[in-house]
């Protein structure tokens, strides 16, 4: 699953945006050009985003000092859960400015940031960008270097209805030093229901820098039924990394014009993997008849031979 990883601030870090409203921008003498949003601190419950707002000089003279306008909306209800300003210096002609601006919000949900400038010679006119997965980022006292690089599945057994699927999950070490002690929790959700059909836990162990190590478990979900498998890395009671994949027992097809769907009927049984030992084991040749074969036969004659030969002795 990548999956998600240790690179919590690729999670919130938005890049340079581009302002719908730069028309508008134009028209005035400076505007917002970009908006930058990263996490400084990461606690169980907060966290403390960095709002790093970039102004750049468009046309004419200089503009004096002004103030940026920072807002967060709750992207679900619209509702504004934050508002603030910050004064910025003068803008020289054909120069930039950035302007920061630290915010705390819920380590949950997902917000809009808005940015807007007012001032002289500066129009009523800004920008958003949208952060969200707050919960995916790992408080910063339960950071680790072990990220979920990939998920791979393998069918090893279908009886009475139920499919016996075992998960590989790939893990890496991408720092330099030990990892702490993690363990993994891999569950089946069915995809449609988003019923738990399985949940099965491993421990990680040592992974020196640098290496990938696989862990497995096997879940049991009923058969002829799509799930999305997600794995989630622990480090005590805290969540620090998860990853997901899909397994479709029962993949849809899209019939015509997009507007019709049939399910394909898969035999998981197709699909069921022996279970790889490490060792190669001997691989007996069938005979055409039942019964000994020549070596054993000639071993048997021997027997008999010697024990008629003591017999008459």
């Amino acid at each position: 699953m990548t999956m998600v990883s240790s690179h919590w601030p690729l999670l919130l870090i938005v890049a340079v945006l581009v302002v719908a409203t730069a028309g508008c921008l134009r028209e005035g003498t400076a505007g917002v050009t970009g908006i930058t949003v990263e996490p400084v601190n990461v606690t169980a419950g907060a966290v403390v985003l960095n709002v790093s707002t970039t102004i750049q000089h468009w046309s004419g003279p200089g503009v004096g000092a002004g103030m940026l306008r920072v807002e967060v909306l709750d992207d679900e209800t619209g509702l504004r859960v934050h508002e603030g300003t910050r004064k910025f210096d003068p803008v020289r002609p054909g120069s930039t400015v950035v302007v920061s601006y630290e915010l705390t919000l819920p380590r949950r949900g997902s917000y809009r940031v808005r940015a807007s400038l007012t001032g002289v010679g500066v129009q009523q006119a800004g920008g958003e960008v949208t952060v969200r997965s707050f919960e995916r980022l790992p408080p910063d006292d339960a950071r680790t270097p072990i990220t979920i690089t990939d998920m791979d599945f393998l069918v090893r057994g279908v009886e009475h209805g139920r499919a016996r699927i075992e998960a590989e999950v790939q893990l890496t070490n991408q720092g330099d030093g030990p990892n702490l002690d993690l363990v993994v929790e891999i569950k089946a959700r069915e995809a449609d229901a988003r019923l738990l059909a399985d949940r099965q836990w491993t421990t990680v162990g040592s992974i020196r820098p640098g290496a990938t190590v696989t862990r497995n478990v096997t879940l049991s979900v009923p058969d002829q039924h799509n799930y999305e498998v997600e794995a989630v890395l622990w480090s005590g009671d805290v969540i620090v990394e998860r990853g997901s994949r899909s397994v479709n027992l029962a993949p849809n097809t899209t019939a015509t014009g997009g507007k019709e769907f049939a399910v394909r009927r898969i035999d998981t049984g197709e699909f069921v993997t022996a279970r790889e030992t490490g060792v190669m084991m001997p691989v007996l040749t069938p005979t055409r008849t039942p019964g000994f074969g020549g070596p054993a036969a000639l071993l048997g004659l021997a027997l008999v031979l010697l024990g008629r030969r003591r017999h008459h002795d």
